[in-house]
C-alpha cells in the first residue's frame, strides 16, 4: 500500500476518519475490489495524486471486505471515486479514467493551508450552506420506494433489482426490458429536487446498452403512448463510452423542482432484443440545502455523511 493511502479495515476506522478531518479537506475514497481489472489499472495513478497533494487524505475501500460502507455510498461499479469535504459528497467518479480522476482532485483538492484549518477556526457562528458543486450527489436516497415503476421490465430482471431499498448482488443484478428493447422507467422523489446529471452503466452487456432516450419530468401516469405524445425536457444519443458510468449532463434550467423523473429506453447500442442497464444514479441537489444554520444548530436538517454518523439526522 502506497504510504499516503490508507486501507479501511472496518467501518469504525472510516467513522473516526471522517469525524477527524477539518471541514475543508478532501477526502477521496477509492472503493475497489481485488478482482477488478480497471481498478489495478488506475492504482498508480491513485498513488501519483497521493504524493502530489498530501493535503488530501485518500483512501482504498475493498467492497467486498466491507460490504456496509459500498452500500451506505450505493457503490455498484468498479472502481468508484467519491470525493468528500466535511462529510458532505461533492462529486463522483466512476470507472477508471485517469484524466478524469486527475481533473476531480484538482478540482475540490483546495490549498494546503485550507486544508489544514482547525475544527476551531471554522466553528464561528454561523456556517454556510455548500456551494451548488458542493450541494450536489447521489439523490437515490430521496427516491420514494413503493412509487418506482418500469414498463417492459423483465419479470426475472425488474427495476427493483437496481434501484430501491433492496437491490441485488453488483455484477449479476439488473434491469432488462421483455418482449422489445424499449424501457419506460418512473422514479418518483420524495420531495422537489433539482437535477444535474445521471450515470448509466451498461458495459456488462455493452451491445444491449441504451441508446436512444427521452427524459420526462412531472407527468404522473405515464405510459408509452402518453410518452409518444408529450415533449420530453431532453433527448440524449448515448455514446459506448457514456454507458461505461460516465456522467451525463442535463440541461439544468429544465429540471428544476422535479418531483419524478421518467426515462423513456427506445433502443439499444447494436439493435439487440432487449435492454440491460446494470445501475442507473441521477445527481443534483435536494430541496433542503439552501438555507445557512448556527454552527450549533446544524443536525437533522442538512443530512450531511458526518450527521448521520454522529446519529444527528
Amino acid at each position: 500500500m502506497a504510504p499516503n493511502i490508507t486501507e479501511i479495515g472496518s467501518t469504525s476506522q472510516f467513522d473516526s476518519i471522517i469525524r477527524s478531518l477539518p471541514p475543508n479537506q478532501l477526502l477521496v475514497i477509492d472503493f475497489h475490489a481485488v478482482w477488478c481489472g480497471p481498478c489495478h489499472a488506475i492504482a498508480p495513478v491513485l498513488e501519483q495524486l497521493s504524493n502530489t497533494y498530501k493535503h488530501v487524505k485518500f483512501v482504498k475501500i475493498d467492497v467486498d471486505r466491507q460490504a456496509q460502507l459500498a452500500q451506505r455510498f450505493q457503490v455498484r461499479a468498479m472502481p468508484t471515486f467519491k470525493f468528500l469535504k466535511g462529510g458532505r459528497e461533492v462529486d463522483e467518479l466512476r470507472g477508471a479514467s485517469p484524466p478524469q480522476l486527475n481533473a476531480l482532485v484538482s478540482k475540490h483538492a483546495g490549498t494546503p493551508a485550507a486544508a489544514s484549518n482547525t475544527q476551531a477556526s471554522s466553528s464561528s457562528s454561523t456556517v454556510k450552506s455548500s456551494t451548488p458543486s458542493e450541494s450536489t450527489g447521489s439523490l437515490l436516497k430521496h427516491i420514494v420506494s413503493n412509487g418506482l415503476s418500469c414498463l417492459n421490465e423483465s419479470s426475472d430482471h425488474p427495476l427493483s433489482s437496481i434501484v430501491g431499498p433492496n437491490p441485488g448482488p453488483r455484477g449479476t443484478s439488473y434491469l432488462e426490458s421483455d418482449v422489445d428493447a424499449e424501457l419506460l422507467i418512473s422514479i418518483p422523489f420524495q420531495d422537489q429536487v433539482k437535477l444535474k446529471s445521471i450515470t448509466i452503466f451498461s458495459a456488462i452487456s455493452p451491445s444491449q446498452a441504451p441508446k436512444s432516450i427521452k427524459l420526462y419530468i412531472n407527468t404522473p401516469n405515464i405510459d408509452f403512448a402518453d410518452a409518444e405524445n408529450l415533449n420530453p425536457a431532453q433527448e440524449i444519443e448515448l455514446t459506448s463510452e457514456q454507458v461505461k458510468g460516465e456522467k451525463i449532463d442535463l440541461r439544468f434550467v429544465r429540471f428544476q423542482n422535479v418531483r419524478s423523473l421518467h426515462i423513456l429506453v427506445k433502443d439499444n447500442q447494436e439493435d439487440e432484443e432487449t435492454t440491460r442497464i446494470d445501475s442507473i444514479d441521477i445527481f443534483g441537489a435536494s430541496g433542503d440545502t439552501s438555507a445557512e444554520k448556527p454552527a450549533a444548530q446544524q443536525g437533522g436538517g442538512g443530512g450531511s455523511m458526518l450527521e448521520r454518523l454522529m446519529g444527528k439526522s
